[in-house]
């Protein structure tokens, strides 16, 4: 009899130490769901400058969940990457520029701009076969994350159209 308790005591101090881990100490995953809206075009203001949009969701595969200390997107067409660095979200007349936004298993759903911010001749938006990875940050991970790829194809109405 006295075994039995030992083996029921050890079992609910296993299960108590794994709650523990998952739901306070564990950080678990960024993770980003596919956008339902890619935006290729340009800000005016202050300066013409080449942007990205995605709607999309984050969310925390962890109770405790994760804080972004950054983001940005890499643009790949032919043989030529561009870095969208610059980043904000929020709806387009509240943006907020982006560093330490919290993501918990709940998510965030928001709009995401993405702006090139390296000054150097306009980018131009080109027709062909694109390629889209979001990255970010994570506040005490050292590592940047690769969160998507979006094989993406402009055609040359689209591109065309960005051009006026």
């Amino acid at each position: 009899m006295n075994y039995f308790s030992i083996v029921i005591s050890v079992a609910a101090f296993s299960i108590s130490a794994i709650t523990m881990w998952l739901t306070l100490l564990h950080r678990g995953k960024l993770r980003m769901t596919k956008p339902n809206v890619v935006f290729f075009g340009y800000d005016f203001s202050p300066k013409t400058t080449a942007k990205i949009f995605l709607r999309t969701l984050l969310f925390s595969t962890s109770t405790r969940g994760n804080v972004i200390e950054s983001m940005f997107v890499k643009l790949s067409h032919a043989d030529k990457t561009e870095t969208f660095s610059f980043w904000g979200y929020g709806e387009t007349n509240n943006l907020v520029p982006g560093s330490g936004l919290f993501v918990d298993k709940n998510g965030y759903a928001a709009n995401h701009h993405f702006v090139l911010s390296i000054e150097k001749p306009p980018y131009v938006f080109e027709a062909g076969e694109y390629s889209l990875a979001v990255f970010a940050k994570i506040i005490g991970k050292q590592d940047i994350q690769r969160l998507s790829t979006i094989d993406l194809t402009l055609t040359s109405d689209h591109a065309r159209a960005l051009a006026t």
